[in-house]
């Protein structure tokens, strides 16, 4: 009975979708939720660790992405450009254009970043909320491994058990029939 549908009671049926395929879509959801933690806890905090100890915490001591020992990190490039929840807490000082130059624009209009010249700091009114946001605990691999580990049992569990619950329902159901 692998299919989610074939009761007597209720109609759950659609031949596309089972008991398995919804658990792994879960497991999956599961298992990139927490990929997703470690990348914002461990990379983006650690940008954030890195400018407060280098004493980024105003214009005056912003730091380029190169002296903060970022310039060739992709991914800290790219969540210095768009990260909704890194911009909360992280200013940019830009170059500013010369008489003749035009600022470049990206096509959604905003302006293109140069990380050779761009200074990013944290406000110190901000630096509390930062360190408290990007805090290290509890998101390392070895504690990916334990969860992964535990979401697999609990998949194997609920391949196993919603069909038994289900049929317990379509039973109880057909009791008052």
């Amino acid at each position: 009975m692998n299919f989610v549908g074939l009761y007597d009671n209720f109609e759950l049926f659609n031949p596309f979708i089972s008991v398995k395929l919804i658990v792994w879509a879960v497991f999956a959801g599961f298992v990139f939720a927490s990929l997703l933690a470690i990348y914002q806890k461990r990379l983006i905090g650690g940008v954030v660790k890195t400018m407060l100890a280098e004493g980024a915490t105003s214009p005056e001591g912003a730091k380029t992405v190169s002296e903060l020992g970022y310039s060739t990190d992709w991914f800290v490039k790219n969540a210095l450009r768009t990260d909704v929840t890194l911009a909360r807490f992280v200013s940019r000082i830009d170059k500013e254009p010369g008489e003749d130059e035009e600022p470049k624009l990206t096509r959604s209009g905003r302006p293109v970043i140069d990380f050779e010249t761009a200074r990013f700091y944290i406000p110190e009114d901000l630096k509390y909320k930062a360190e408290v946001r990007y805090a290290r605990k509890g998101t390392d691999f070895a504690a990916f491994g334990i969860c992964v580990a535990i979401f697999i049992a609990a998949a194997f569990a609920a391949i196993f058990l919603i069909p038994d619950l289900i049929q317990l329902i379509d039973n109880f159901i057909g009791t008052f029939q």
